[in-house]
């Protein structure tokens, strides 16, 4: 099964959950790179090297991109007074933190750069966004249909995206 066929029956269906959904496809593709970026135990050191240099350069855009979306999905839980951001934010924490240990691990050289933590990140967050997440859009598609904003919040979105990004 390719990457982009599981990321399809993860995605939050909503269409006020869609710039969401974008991060998420973003964050899947860097996954696909790191895997890419992995050792192997056929790989000579002068390829284990380039490849420990390619994983820890995917990495670090990981990291920004994670914490880019984190930003926007935990602006949206303020905004609209998300009752378990404080959970979600944790889970946010965990991953941030799993992935700088890592990275710091492999940048010293004491773990090799291979696909299990790829495999570890791709598990995580398919599992984050078949739970939290899909809690989250129900409850904001709930909060905004009662506050009768359903069509306002897309505008939003975009400009925490956009000021995300910059």
């Amino acid at each position: 099964m390719g990457l982009f066929d599981w990321f399809r029956k993860t995605a939050v269906a909503e269409p006020i959950y869609s710039v969401m959904n974008e991060d998420h496809i973003e964050l899947y593709r860097i996954l696909g790179e790191l895997r890419l970026s992995g050792v192997r135990s056929a790989d000579d050191a002068a390829v284990r090297e380039r490849k420990r240099a390619a994983t820890l350069d995917v990495m670090q855009r990981l990291i920004e991109e994670s914490r880019a979306h984190f930003r926007r999905e935990e602006a949206l839980m303020a905004r609209y007074d998300y009752p378990a951001a404080r959970a979600h934010k944790d889970d946010h924490l965990v991953l941030l933190m799993s992935i700088e240990v890592y990275f710091a691990q492999v940048a010293a050289g004491s773990v090799p750069a291979t696909d299990e933590v790829s495999d570890y990140l791709k598990t995580w967050l398919t599992s984050h966004i078949r739970n939290a997440d899909h809690l989250l859009e129900r409850f904001l598609c709930s909060a905004l249909k009662r506050r009768r904003r359903y069509p306002a919040l897309i505008p939003a979105v975009l400009r925490l995206r956009l000021r995300g990004r910059r």
